[in-house]
């Protein structure tokens, strides 16, 4: 084959289920025939011992490095494959599973031959994706230094204690040499929590005496640089003077929420009304004097009914503590009728033995406050009623304070929609990513008690504590496919770290001071969007790159009819409703060929841009259901990628319908079905594409300039980032950057086809030639002209009194 490369192809019949429906010797000729594949085998059951083991010995004894498994599905079986064929040399991304029973032989009633022609297309553009990859080498992940927690949150205690108590070094970040005082000022961010403090206590007491953990007293942290298992965390000296630098081989966040206090709109006056905060300094600094206690769990009218569970628990610990202290004390806790009282049986009963009394109001009307009394409806007879109180404890506002926030930032985490920073990040499978984004505990992640964040504490701990024992073992080793940054192509533009929502996008000190051109294989997910958004083209998805798609999708398109449509699916949407499509033989149109891909998002507008050039008349993007995306916002990058294509389609007098998004639920075939079907109808209202000389040059322009860096940069600010609630219906100024797009995919389309007429005819050329070539306005390419000269990136000559034009000698 004279290739660098020996593909293996092995059919399977499934039980029946792909053979008698396919013809596989017919299927087996036309592989074998391209020239791309060295080997190919029918097997009963792939998947099953007797198949694997035939498998094994013919990438044994061929040396087979790539292959392909014609069979069902591919979310199914690939990580299978993977497993099985890990002792033989191969890994993920070496090895292709094609749908041909679900894709193929369940749902068309062809002739067998007519299917095993549908199946060859299939599995031999598999074979052209197998053949541009250039294999990762897998990297073994060590992890230097002890594993740094900062924030100063409550949680850095209980996840130094569980690192100590597995043998892991720890260096632990406080802002006070005496941790009596962090004890004593804790009622700041978890108001009545004090019946955890003994505990905790011991939990202090252990981590300040054991040998494993390092308690140092810093300034605010102000950089960290690096990736998993080599990190640099700096921080700002508490004397002045230089900042201080730590080395670790990971970093724990460990950060507290901030209490606020309702504001004058709930009476708040720091005297007599006061929150939560206020009442249990109050109570444990001055006592509990004698008097009306009335503990209102106003979270619903403050709107943060979501938080009313932990206020309640608060008010309760509070009340009781109260009332065990001071038997001339009056306390009632008042309620939205909405809530469900949040005690126990026993908790109950003591609160009965207490005379604390619950008392429910009506929630449709929002008590009012004032001066003695507070005013509320009774549920049980609709009657307002007056509730007479001396002191009124409100709940607080949760929130994230803005050193909390400062921290997150430098630490790649951003704030979602609830103002807090719990991540929600890519929801893939655990063997997608080495571990979660940087480990992170507290109640600035989400509101929790206490115990909850003592309890977040010692599971990050015992995640990164399973890392080191990992790499200590030798066994830690980073995923196969992430993405990896050519620093001769970057620039530092920042973008990629702007969209990636896995924070596995790291700076590094470089020229020009924190480029971000690094990428933390352990934390990225494979995802891809950020590499599809370049707009140099610097980074790449290692073993499922832009090459690779753009090869796949070139040799299909290549082999589609007129009126064939070519398709990508995502994993968790369109691929698996066309794989449920055929687990439930639901027949759809034959003319659609899909190709599977982890996430639209991934693909570059290269990718779609090289279908339509190499054949295809359609293009169809089947993603997952609006909002339900797995990978960092892909499906909305998808949509901005399709737009881009339309424009450029129209502009150069194709229909912008011949590509389309569509939406699908796993759960729903039927819905899929209808979608290719709606695609295909308006393909074959159109007709295909005339491949004249003239479209042929067109298409080449449009490819061109999808690659076009000043394009690519215009479209990658439109992208949605990952702490943006919507996009892009609300995009403000949307119609205005429309245009602006407009005009610039406008400007390029123009150039990249003046260049390419003048690459072709290696000659100088007059405006009046080059206007007949490309059948563009005449000012429009003056225009073009005039700009591209100034660039230097054409030049122009004058002969017998008219300009001409050639490209630079290289």
């Amino acid at each position: 084959m004279g290739n660098d490369y020996k593909i293996g192809v092995f059919l399977c019949q499934c039980g029946g289920r792909v053979s008698p429906a396919v013809d596989l010797a017919k299927l087996t000729e036309l592989i074998m025939a391209d020239g791309l594949v060295a080997h190919c085998q029918t097997l009963p059951f792939s998947c099953q011992a007797p198949g694997l083991a035939e498998i094994n010995k013919a990438v044994t004894e061929l040396g087979l490095d790539r292959l392909i498994v014609a069979g069902c599905e591919s979310r199914l079986m690939a990580k299978r494959f993977e497993d099985e064929l890990a002792a033989v040399g191969l890994r993920k991304g070496q090895i292709e599973v094609v749908n041909l029973r679900d894709h193929v032989a369940a749902v068309h009633e062809l002739a067998p031959e007519a299917m095993a022609e549908k199946g060859a297309r299939l599995i031999l553009a598999a074979a052209a994706g197998l053949a541009a990859m250039v294999p990762s080498v897998e990297a073994k992940v060590e992890l230097n230094g002890p594993v740094m927690i900062v924030g100063g949150g409550v949680a850095s205690y209980a996840a130094a204690h569980e690192l100590a108590g597995r043998g892991v070094e720890a260096i632990m970040t406080a802002y006070t040499d005496n941790i009596w005082d962090e004890l004593r000022m804790l009622h700041e961010h978890y108001p009545g929590e004090r019946l955890y403090y003994p505990r905790l206590e011991q939990v202090m007491r252990e981590v300040e005496q054991s040998p494993l953990v390092r308690r140092i007293t810093v300034g605010e942290l102000s950089g960290l640089l690096g990736r998993t298992g080599d990190y640099t965390v700096s921080f700002a000296s508490p004397e002045g003077g230089p900042a201080r630098a730590y080395q670790a081989g990971a970093v724990i966040a460990c950060l507290d929420g901030e209490m606020q206090n309702q504001g004058s709109d709930f009476g708040h006056d720091g005297v007599s009304v006061i929150c939560h905060t206020e009442a249990e300094e109050l109570f444990w600094v001055k006592g509990t004097p004698k008097g009306r206690y009335v503990f209102w769990i106003n979270d619903y009218e403050a709107g943060l009914g979501q938080f009313a569970y932990l206020s309640s628990r608060a008010a309760w610990n509070m009340a009781r503590y109260v009332r065990e202290n001071n038997k001339l004390a009056d306390v009632t806790i008042l309620y939205n009728h909405k809530m469900q009282i949040p005690l126990s049986a026993s908790e109950r009963k003591h609160s009965r033995e207490l005379e604390v009394k619950w008392l429910a109001y009506d929630g449709a009307l929002r008590p009012t406050v004032q001066a003695g009394y507070l005013t509320y409806c009774d549920p049980a007879d609709a009657t307002e009623k007056e509730l007479a109180w001396d002191r009124l404890v409100l709940s607080p506002r949760r929130a994230v304070g803005l050193e909390a926030r400062r921290v997150a930032e430098i630490l790649g985490l951003h704030a979602h929609d609830n103002g807090f920073l719990l991540q929600n990040h890519a929801k893939v499978r655990p063997e997608m990513h080495g571990r979660d984004e940087t480990p992170l505990a507290g109640s600035a992640s989400y509101p929790c008690d206490l115990s909850e964040a003592l309890r977040q504490g010692r599971r990050v701990a015992q995640q990164i504590a399973e890392l080191y024992d990992k790499a200590k073992a030798g066994q830690l080793y980073a995923p196969r496919m992430v993405c990896v940054v050519d620093e001769s192509k970057c620039i530092g533009c920042g973008l990629c770290k702007e969209i990636c929502d896995c924070g596995g996008i790291e700076p590094v000190q470089g020229r020009g001071g924190n480029i971000p051109r690094h990428v933390d294989p352990m934390l990225c997910t494979g995802g891809g969007t950020c590499a599809a958004a370049c707009p140099y083209h610097a980074l790449t998805l290692q073993n499922n790159s832009t090459a690779q798609r753009e090869a796949r999708a070139g040799k299909l398109a290549a082999q589609l009819g007129e009126l064939d449509v070519l398709a990508y699916g995502c994993a968790w949407g369109g691929l698996a409703a066309a794989d449920n499509a055929g687990s439930k033989g639901l027949a759809y149109d034959p003319r659609l060929h899909l190709l599977p891909v982890g996430c639209i998002g991934q693909l570059d507008p290269s990718v779609l841009a090289r279908a339509f050039l190499d054949g295809a008349n359609g293009v169809l993007l089947l993603g997952c259901p609006p909002e339900s995306c797995h990978h960092s916002y892909g499906l909305d990058h998808t949509w901005s990628r399709v737009s881009l294509l339309k424009k450029l389609l129209g502009l150069c007098g194709f229909d912008r319908r011949r590509i389309a998004l569509a939406h699908c639920d796993m759960n729903q075939p039927a819905a899929f079905i209808n979608s290719v079907n709606a695609f295909l109808a308006t393909i074959e209202q159109l007709g295909p594409i005339e491949r004249t000389p003239q479209n042929v040059e067109k298409l080449q322009g449009v490819y061109d300039t999808v690659n076009n860096s000043r394009v690519r940069w215009v479209l990658g600010a439109s992208l949605r980032r990952p702490w943006e609630e919507v996009y892009p219906g609300d995009q403000r100024n949307a119609l205005n950057y429309d245009r602006d797009l407009l005009g610039v995919i406008g400007e390029e389309l123009v150039a990249s086809r003046v260049r390419r007429v003048l690459q072709r005819e290696k000659r100088p050329m007059p405006v009046s030639e080059l206007v007949e070539a490309i059948a563009e306005k005449q000012d429009a390419i003056m225009d073009s002209l005039h700009e591209m000269v100034s660039e230097g990136l054409i030049h122009r000559q004058h002969r017998d009194g008219e300009a001409i034009y050639t490209l630079p000698l290289r």
